[in-house]
């Protein structure tokens, strides 16, 4: 036997937890105590004798591991099974305009949409795709630009792929990504006739921070996100609500922002809602106290919601083998993060896509590059590498697949702390 070399030790609130990576299992042990348990790990043969049930216990947790397993390939098992959905995710940008503009956007935003022709070829792709593919249901997953500025389509391609769903009895479910502001009870008693299950709302701090991200003539975007949240909950009760918090150095005020957001949501509607903590890609994470994030998540979580700190660990919802994105020049890609004009797929008549230049990241992953910081780095099965767009830049120009994160340690130890921490509290 072996100790699995993605186990990680941390210190934690006075003691130390013990983390496997490849199975996402923990233990808590005493600073006392730690260097003994971790000798243990690290020679388990040694102690057979006198620690044999515990031993057993790290082997069914995978903390340790027989000497013939080869982790690397047990990871990279781990990732081709992650990307092996059953569900067709099909992101669809039905406008690339937005009503506010945001800093931190990555769009260049534009005055294009779907058109008829558009819509028809998108219906087509639909029936095709559902044919063709031995899946079992479908998940359309509407993005922007601000997508409800093109409900019409919304509706109208929801409205059918629901249909042909339940023709061919497979699951159906639509997700979206708004900011929240044009939401209305008319259109989201709709949105429940056609099986919206997730919405994804960004907030950028307390009510006057947020108010100058998102800029509304004759009123306040933060009450008017907020009020239809809290109409979410009551139309639409059994939808995930993500309120993605986009924190910097500047607008992380724990105390002010748990204020504002609790005037407007009401105790009984916290339950609906995830309170995700997301940095801004632009921050530097040497920028973020420690301890006013820490705050702030202790905050929420006495305040009724349930928190999440990062993206979690898994793979890009892009990497799935049944994963494409329409965007609104009607062009198919396999990532949503380009401009409409690099795209390299086109929607023919009969629904099927045709690519003009091969998808080499469904091909090229980490572990096809041996010279990848990746290959050797213990945080492999949590993180599985920089994204399908940055792998394809650097196969393309023949470099080796360098690490994404500027403070790889701080990144993960925050994200593995919090993990653990929302299991511990949910115990």
């Amino acid at each position: 036997m072996k100790t699995s070399k993605y186990n990680i030790c941390l210190p934690f609130e006075g003691k130390h937890i013990i983390f496997n990576g490849v199975t996402k299992r923990f233990f808590m042990v005493s600073n006392q105590n730690k260097e003994a348990f971790m000798q243990i790990l690290s020679d388990p043969d040694e102690y057979t004798d006198s620690y044999g049930p515990f031993l057993q216990r790290m082997k069914d947790e995978g903390f340790i591991v027989e000497d013939s397993i080869d982790e690397f390939v047990v990871v990279q098992q781990q990732y081709e099974t992650l990307r092996e959905g059953k569900v067709y995710q099909l992101m669809i940008l039905p406008t690339y305009n937005c009503n506010v503009r945001c800093w931190y956007c990555t769009q260049h935003h534009k005055n294009i949409r779907l058109t008829t022709n558009d819509v028809q070829r998108i219906k087509n792709h639909i029936s095709f795709y559902l044919s063709h593919h031995d899946i079992d249901g479908l998940r359309i997953m509407w993005f922007g630009g601000e997508p409800l500025l093109g409900f019409k389509q919304i509706d109208d391609i929801s409205s059918f792929s629901k249909t042909l769903c339940e023709e061919k009895h497979l699951f159906f479910s639509c997700s979206i990504t708004t900011n929240g502001i044009l939401l209305t009870e008319k259109i989201l008693r709709k949105m429940k006739e056609l099986n919206f299950t997730f919405f994804q709302i960004a907030i950028d701090g307390i009510q006057e921070e947020h108010d100058k991200v998102k800029v509304v003539q004759g009123k306040s975007a933060y009450a008017q996100t907020l009020q239809n949240i809290c109409l979410i909950t009551k139309i639409l009760p059994e939808a995930r609500i993500n309120l993605r918090y986009n924190y910097t150095m500047k607008n992380l005020k724990p105390d002010a922002f748990m204020d504002d957001l609790n005037r407007h949501i009401a105790p009984e509607t916290r339950k609906h809602i995830i309170l995700s903590l997301m940095k801004v890609w632009q921050e530097d994470e040497l920028n973020i106290s420690d301890d006013d994030l820490d705050r702030l998540a202790n905050l929420a979580s006495s305040s009724g919601y349930t928190v999440r700190v990062g993206p979690g660990f898994s793979i890009c919802y892009v990497e799935d083998k049944h994963f494409n994105c329409v965007f609104p020049n009607g062009k198919m890609g396999k990532c949503d993060n380009i401009a409409p004009d690099e795209c390299k797929g086109i929607i023919e008549e009969t629904g099927e896509i045709i690519w003009e230049k091969e998808n080499a990241f469904e091909t090229n992953t980490v572990f096809n590059d041996s010279e990848s910081d990746c290959i050797q780095c213990k945080y492999l099965p949590l993180c599985y590498g920089p994204c399908p767009k940055e792998r394809d830049v650097a196969f393309e120009n023949q470099r080796p697949l360098r690490c994404k994160y500027k403070h790889v340690d701080k990144t993960w130890t925050q994200r593995i702390i919090y993990y653990c921490k929302g299991y511990i509290k949910n115990d």
